[in-house]
């Protein structure tokens, strides 16, 4: 899709609200009678989304992929396990978002069985799978928007945290290289780079 967001790191859709890192659950998905794999989750994700009728799938979150464009299961789990799968429907771009879970793939097998879910609710005639995704039109993220379409984190150059002082230190390094008194650097380049961190630091309080 047209300016699809990254797949790493995570890009939060707009105006959805994040869950606290407390109040986030284990989760109960399965494949094979086993906890879900990451490679299972994204499997069925991908699965269900053809079923859709979806186009130009993107997942975006804070693991790494391999050189195939698949998740990495070989690094540790990101602090933050939220995942957002962008894609187009009919030409209508769509965002799905979940951080319910405490590991990225229960929050893909999530995503992945609420599709499966409104899908089999279309057979029943009352809603069309599109009339019940209304909800997930995607909207550009403010954040993204005025940072000329980059995320706060990928300015800081580093994974999403809820730590403050992580993103304070990360400004602080940046600075070094960013700020106009620097060779290099630029007014320009230290507003962005001003900008990210108030950005990221919204995002943690929000």
């Amino acid at each position: 899709m047209s300016n699809a967001p990254s797949n790493y790191p995570l890009v939060w859709p707009a105006h959805r609200p994040r869950t606290k890192a407390s109040a986030r659950v284990k989760g109960g998905f399965v494949a094979d009678k086993r906890s879900v794999t990451l490679a299972a989750a994204s499997d069925k994700l991908e699965d269900q989304i053809e079923r859709l009728g979806g186009r130009l799938p993107v997942l975006s979150s804070n693991i790494e992929l391999r050189m195939d464009g698949r998740p990495r299961a070989d690094r540790a789990p990101p602090a933050d396990p939220g995942v957002c799968v962008y894609f187009e429907l009919k030409g209508r771009p769509m965002a799905m978002a979940c951080d319910a879970y405490t590991t990225v793939q229960q929050n893909i097998a999530a995503i992945a069985n609420h599709i499966d879910a409104v899908r089999r609710q279309a057979r029943y005639g009352v809603a069309s799978a599109e009339e019940s995704l209304q909800a997930f039109a995607a909207l550009p993220s403010p954040s993204v928007i005025a940072l000329g379409g980059r995320t706060a984190w990928q300015i800081l150059g580093i994974e999403r945290t809820n730590s403050r002082r992580a993103v304070n230190a990360a400004w602080r390094d940046r600075a070094e290289i960013a700020h106009p008194d620097k060779p290099g650097g630029s007014d320009a380049a230290m507003a962005e780079l001003n900008a990210a961190r108030d950005a990221a630091l919204k995002e943690i309080d929000a």
